[in-house]
Formats: C-alpha cells, sequence, structure tokens
C-alpha cells in the first residue's frame, strides 16, 4: 500500500494544457483525414467523368453483335450459369456474377449491364489507387498527375469502353483493392479481397504470394498467415477443380489452360518483334505513368529494398504475362498495384512536385502519344494498334490498311526519346520508403 502511495505521489499529475492539445492533434488529424478522403471522391470523380469522355467519344465493338469473341462466353455465363462458357472464361466467374443484379435490373440487356457495371469498377480502381498512393506518399500533385494519365490509357478505360462485355475492369479494381487492404493490414479484408481477385483473374495469386511474403518480412506468426491466406489459395484451387470435373467432356467447347500450354508459349520469345511489342507495352501499359516509372527504375530500386514482396508481386505477374498468348498489354495491366507504388515514390524521389510543370508535361504528352484516348476505333485498328502481334501471326479477321512499319517506327522512335529525356533527369537524393510496415 505503501508502494502504490509512493508511485502515485511520485506521478506527475496530466496538465490541462497536455489534454488540449492532446485534443487539439486528434480534431486535427481527423479534419486531415477527412479533407484528404474528400479529395480521393474528387478524383475518383474525375476518373469516372473521363471514362464518360472516352465513352461517348468512341463506338463499341461490332463482332458478334457487339460480344466481341470472349465476350460470349461471359454473356452465355451472364444468361445460363457460369458452367455454360467455355472452361477458360468458367475460371474467372466473379465479375460476371457481380453483373447479375445490374442484368436483372436492366431486363436482362447484357449489354447495358456490363456497361453500368463498368463504371462501378472504375470508381472502385480509382479510389484503390487514391488509398494506395497515399500510403507512400502525400504529394498531392503527383497524385493528381497520375489519376489523370492513368483514366486515358488502353488499359483502364479505352479498351473497356469500345469492348464492354469483358472482365477486365472489374479484375483490375478487385486486384487492386486486394492489395490495397494487405499493405493496410486488414486481415479479414484482405482475404475477402484476395478471394474475389482469383475468382476474376489468375493474376489474383500474385496478390496472394505479396501478402504471404509481406507477412514472413514482418515476421507475423504462421498460423496467422495460414488464416488469412489458405482460404484464398483454397478457393482458387479447389474452384479450379470444380471447372475442370464439370467440363472434362469432349463437349465442353475447350481445354483449361495448362503449365505445359504456357511454356509452349515461350516460343514466342524468339521473334525478337515479339521481344520488341512486349518491351515497347511494358513500358506504355501505362501511358506517361509506366515510362515514367521504368525511366526512373534506379529510384524504385532504392526505396523499394525496404519492401521486397513487390518484387514477389511484379515477377510473378511478369513471368505469367511472358508465357501468355499475345495480348501483351491486357496481362502486364496487372502490374497496375506496382505502377502505382513505384510512381509514388518515384515521384517522391525526384522532388516531382517542386518541377511539376515539366515532368508533367513530358508524362501527358507520354500518355497521349501512346494512348490515344479520342481515337476512333474499328476492327482495323484494335488489331494494328492494341493487338499488333496477332497480324505476325495472320490471326486476324481483316487485314489493315496500313502496315504496322508505317505506323510502329514512330510510335516506337517518340516513345524511345521520351524514356531517355525522362531517365536523364538530374539524379534524386537517397530517399527511404515511409514507415507503412504496420498492420492496421
Amino acid at each position: 500500500m505503501k508502494a502504490q502511495l509512493l508511485t502515485w505521489f511520485r506521478t506527475p499529475p496530466t496538465r490541462v494544457d497536455d489534454v488540449a492539445m492532446t485534443v487539439r492533434d486528434s480534431r486535427a488529424a481527423g479534419t486531415r483525414g477527412r479533407g484528404l478522403l474528400s479529395f480521393n471522391v474528387v478524383l475518383v470523380v474525375v476518373a469516372v467523368g473521363l471514362f464518360a469522355i472516352i465513352d461517348a467519344a468512341d463506338q463499341r465493338i461490332s463482332t458478334n453483335g457487339g460480344f466481341g469473341w470472349v465476350g460470349l462466353d461471359y454473356k452465355t455465363m451472364l444468361e445460363g450459369g457460369w458452367a455454360k462458357g467455355e472452361p477458360n472464361p468458367a475460371l474467372r466467374p466473379m465479375v460476371v456474377w457481380l453483373n447479375v443484379p445490374a442484368y436483372e435490373a436492366l431486363a436482362g440487356d447484357v449489354i447495358a449491364a456490363f456497361i453500368v457495371m463498368n463504371y462501378v469498377y472504375v470508381g472502385l480502381l480509382a479510389l484503390a489507387v487514391c488509398l494506395l498512393f497515399d500510403r507512400y506518399s502525400q504529394d498531392t500533385a503527383a497524385k493528381i498527375l497520375m489519376v489523370v494519365n492513368l483514366f486515358l490509357c488502353i488499359a483502364t478505360v479505352k479498351y473497356v469502353s469500345y469492348y464492354p462485355v469483358g472482365i477486365d475492369a472489374g479484375a483490375y479494381a478487385l486486384l487492386t483493392l486486394a492489395v490495397l487492404a494487405i499493405v493496410s493490414g486488414k486481415r479479414v479484408l484482405s482475404t475477402v479481397c484476395c478471394s474475389g481477385a482469383v475468382l476474376s483473374r489468375e493474376f489474383g495469386i500474385a496478390a496472394v504470394l505479396f501478402g504471404i511474403h509481406r507477412d514472413l518480412r514482418l515476421r507475423v506468426p504462421l498460423r496467422r498467415i495460414a488464416g488469412t491466406y489458405a482460404p484464398v489459395l483454397l478457393i482458387a484451387f479447389g474452384w479450379r477443380a470444380i471447372v475442370s470435373h464439370q467440363m472434362a467432356g469432349p463437349d465442353s467447347g475447350g481445354e483449361i489452360v495448362s503449365l505445359a500450354r504456357l511454356l509452349n508459349s515461350l516460343a514466342y520469345w524468339w521473334d525478337p518483334l515479339f521481344v520488341l511489342f512486349f518491351t515497347y507495352f511494358l513500358l506504355t501499359v501505362f501511358g506517361g505513368v509506366s515510362l515514367f516509372v521504368v525511366a526512373r527504375a534506379p529510384d524504385v530500386w532504392r526505396c523499394c529494398r525496404g519492401e521486397h514482396e513487390w518484387f514477389s508481386f511484379g515477377l510473378f505477374v511478369l513471368g505469367v504475362a511472358a508465357m501468355g498468348d499475345v495480348d501483351l498489354w491486357r496481362y502486364l495491366a496487372y502490374l497496375l498495384p506496382l505502377f502505382v507504388m513505384a510512381f509514388a515514390v518515384s515521384a517522391r524521389a525526384l522532388e516531382l512536385s517542386r518541377r511539376r510543370w515539366m515532368l508533367a508535361l513530358i508524362v501527358c504528352i507520354a500518355t497521349l502519344l501512346t494512348q490515344r484516348p479520342l481515337q476512333r476505333m474499328n476492327t482495323a485498328t484494335y488489331f494494328r494498334d492494341w493487338f499488333p502481334y496477332y497480324i505476325v501471326r495472320g490471326d486476324v479477321p481483316p487485314e489493315p490498311t496500313t502496315s504496322l512499319y508505317d505506323v510502329w517506327r514512330w510510335r516506337l522512335l517518340g516513345t524511345a526519346a521520351l524514356g531517355v529525356t525522362i531517365a536523364a533527369w538530374r539524379p534524386p537524393a537517397r530517399l527511404r520508403l515511409p514507415a507503412v510496415d504496420r498492420e492496421g
């Protein structure tokens, strides 16, 4: 009792000024948080608005009644259930399932349902991009620049506008939300979002590898890691087994892509033209944003050594894209969370906010030159500009009126010139990542 009294008397009383300062700090933090959220909402509106402008300026694909090629499978899945499509689309049912309420509300109009939901997915993607950027940088100017350029790109909006019956926008949004939940330390949300990501596209496994690698680096107990990601892996491989069993018959319409088939696709890498197109789309998949990041790769390397789980994420997506078919940028676009983080840290390292007028101009020029957001598309330009290697291997319905060489030589030269300009910018001071490793 005596010891307790001595401890009590020796402990200085809390001053009223200290309490008032704590309250003021708490209110200021709350105000900043609300302001940041409001600003992110504004950027989401900007992103959706850019999508609406591009959507209004372009026409839609006319092939197969507006459904395109694989869109026919998603139409069948939406109308009759996941088992009605071919095996590979059936492995990716999540976006189709999410579109069911819109399909029913719109009286069974498949194209309209996909269009409406694509706007929702673009909005979710923009919000996830902004929140992920906030984890690594508070540079408002750089965030505005990133959002505007990202949502002028072929992968994020242009392709979705021209070819609406697809799962790309939803899959990008779910993968980015999964990575955001992981870096934010939200365990239950990470499990839910990762589950949605792996059921929307096979690239969702990259988020699981990212999360496991991150937990191992942070020395999270194995039991907790398993509790977060084991259900996701069970869903991913369990669903694959269900689809394989359900569609094992000769009338299934095709075979599920196997590892052997992916390895056979590596034969494309013997063709220098394939390597050239792969490299170009890696540099420009997100216009000036991705070109800026790749050109400033040393900055990203220095900043990312503290969070090397990003290398697991990037190498997985790059590896699968390298073994995929010739769609190229549609696979590389799943690097989006990595490019968001890398743009945030490289823009800080280069002090982009102090020199934003010049670098912003270069980034925007790169986006406009490589993405051509207001270009009116047709089947010929669809293959010539977006999927040129289909033309190389002679696997296209029409022949473009302009040769690949006449179009692509100037794009390649212009991209190279812009990349060299960015890379030659004055080297920045050494910089570390902010302390965002703590969970919560």
